[in-house]
């Protein structure tokens, strides 16, 4: 899956070990949530051979003609907002004003649901004529994070909180998610300066020989490397706010520099999208919807950027 590309500079946490509830893996959780808001996470039992072959399926999709990918851009999709599935080309996303728009291709998926719940799908994607695996390595690989790792490492963060197991349960019946692969070209791939505006993401990078992740983590920017069997998680603003500021969103950007492409894989979940969510500590209550519509509004409709983009230098 990830080779090992240098030593790892975040935390490494066993999610085996949170969820048999091992004191010093809680500690290790809360201490990396508060200080660091980004970790990689090992022992997760997400499927190697499932990883390989979804990178493989979406390096195809991405050498297809643009033609070709341009039959499931934004304008072919049919839930709403429309920006939250199917395929961008080059340039046409901004993470960060003031960079511009970000050199990469992705493919969005999500969740489909029945009804018309903004998030909620359908989606317009290619076939397996046009892209073989790819959307059965997608849905795959998006059950067993959603059902298998996603449950375990939120009860975590839960016990690691001094808060029930459960506390955050009853807003994740039907969880929300933003599924995306991204295509980063050779010498000059950019995703610009940004928070994720979840809960928390799950990404998991293709192994380079050197590092295109930066992270901003206690006071400086890092270089991320792959580290072999292991997935990154990072806190989202939306969990930042439900925690008061107590747990952190880290700004991260993407600058890739290396000789050949890279594609990374990513899970963007947030709670049901009709949850109302009071803070931990008290403050507004809010909900799922109005944090990620203004999110996708200010990301493609203002330009504005992702998360608190509009706050980094």
């Amino acid at each position: 899956m990830n080779g090992i590309q240098g030593t790892p500079v975040l935390p490494v946490i066993s999610l085996a070990q949170l969820a048999a509830c091992e004191p010093s893996a809680l500690a290790q959780l809360h201490e990396a949530c508060v200080h660091d808001g980004f970790f990689y996470l090992v022992d997760h039992d997400l499927s190697t051979a499932l990883i390989e072959q979804y990178l493989a399926a979406a390096q195809a999709f991405f050498a297809l003609p643009e033609s070709v990918k341009q039959r499931f851009g934004h304008d072919r999709q049919r839930g709403y907002p429309h920006t939250a599935r199917g395929y961008v080309g080059a340039y046409g996303e901004t993470l960060h004003p003031d960079a511009g728009p970000d050199n990469k291709q992705h493919l969005d998926w999500g969740i489909d649901r029945p009804g018309g719940a903004p998030f909620a799908g359908p989606s317009v994607l290619p076939d397996e004529h046009l892209a073989p695996g790819l959307n059965a390595c997608a849905y795959a690989l998006q059950d067993e994070v959603m059902e298998h790792l996603f449950p375990d490492l939120r009860r975590a963060i839960a016990t690691a909180l001094a808060l029930p197991p459960q506390a955050f349960d009853p807003h994740f019946a039907q969880p929300t998610l933003i599924q995306r692969a991204s295509y980063y070209p050779a010498g000059a791939g950019t995703a610009g300066k940004h928070t994720d505006n979840g809960f928390l993401t799950v990404l998991i990078q293709q192994a380079l020989p050197q590092p295109s992740l930066r992270v901003h983590t206690r006071g400086q920017w890092r270089d991320v490397p792959c580290l072999e069997g292991a997935v990154l998680v990072n806190l989202g603003d939306l969990l930042q706010r439900w925690t008061c500021g107590r747990l952190v969103s880290t700004a991260h950007e993407v600058v890739h520099y290396q000789p050949s492409a890279r594609v990374s894989l990513a899970f963007f979940i947030y709670p049901d999208i009709d949850a109302i969510i009071t803070p931990i500590g008290g403050g507004p209550s809010f909900s799922t919807a109005e944090v990620m519509l203004e999110n996708f509004d200010s990301i493609w409709v203002r330009k504005q950027g992702a998360g608190r983009a509009r706050q980094l230098v």
